[in-house]
């Protein structure tokens, strides 16, 4: 366990970490905003407190976060709180969201009542509303443990070719993927929609976009401030459009456009 200014972040058992890379408990402030980058994995929220508010600044979309489980996001948000809250969240796997729970593609959102129980989700609230961090990710691991699991086909080694682009931050061609676990490009495509409900490319393209800022802004919470000087940054550098998009997931004018909305205020 690592805490860093309201941050407590835990590591999964072993027997977990099919469906879970890491847990972390955040304590937030009214007037906090920090940005949700797309990094291929799915989340489990629990909270208690104020709601927070989601806005994705290229479409202008805006509502509450929802207290549930999803698959891998592939879109930049913005969370906005109102209110005082803490928060667990449950960073799922790439696949794990498609182990515990059967319907397909298992994008969410979905309720951590159906894949916990009611009883074991009260369990975390309760412990999260009197500040026992421990008592919270402990009754985590005990749902997770005892939730059913599901069968994935080759989920198994569509994880593995998934890993692979993680470690390669997402710089890496579908085909390239599809080589190291010995099977079709079109069979890693046809898994990822299937199981993911979004295609290779797509994922891969997140992936850099979330690795590139946090190698420009380093762990923990990403304001959005940090996030357009990261752009404004690349940017003026001048990559040619194939490098921009090869290193950074989005294409430089859609880069351009991010950073805007951020420096107009819309959402800082």
């Amino acid at each position: 366990m690592s805490a860093q200014g309201g941050v407590w972040r835990f590591e999964p058992p072993a027997r977990l970490r099919d469906v879970i890379d890491s847990a972390q408990v955040v304590w937030r402030a009214a007037g906090t905003r920090e940005v949700l980058l797309p990094d291929g994995h799915g989340v489990l929220l629990v909270a208690v407190g104020v709601p927070a508010v989601l806005t994705n600044p290229l479409t202008g979309g805006r509502g509450p976060e929802q207290l549930a489980a999803r698959g891998p996001t592939l879109d930049v948000h913005v969370r906005e709180t109102s209110g005082p809250g803490v928060c667990m969240e449950l960073v799922l796997t790439p696949v794990g969201l498609a182990r515990l729970w059967d319907r397909r593609p298992a994008r969410g959102p979905v309720p951590a009542t159906a894949l916990f129980g009611a009883e074991a989700v009260t369990m975390i609230t309760d412990a999260l509303t009197r500040g026992d961090v421990e008592a919270a990710v402990g009754a985590a691991w005990a749902a997770a443990g005892s939730a059913p699991r599901h069968d994935v086909g080759d989920g198994d080694l569509l994880a593995q070719a998934l890993a692979v682009a993680q470690s390669a931050r997402g710089v890496v061609r579908p085909v390239d993927l599809a080589h190291e676990v010995r099977v079709p490009a079109s069979h890693l495509h046809r898994w990822c929609v299937r199981l993911l409900g979004v295609d290779t490319q797509r994922w891969l393209s997140a992936v850099r976009f979330a690795t590139f800022v946090r190698e420009s802004v380093g762990p923990g919470l990403v304001r959005p401030d940090q996030m357009a000087a990261a752009l404004r940054w690349y940017i003026q550098a001048g990559y040619s459009p194939r490098e921009t998009e090869r290193f950074t997931g989005l294409p430089g004018a859609e880069l351009r456009r991010l950073a805007e909305r951020l420096d107009q205020g819309v959402l800082v």
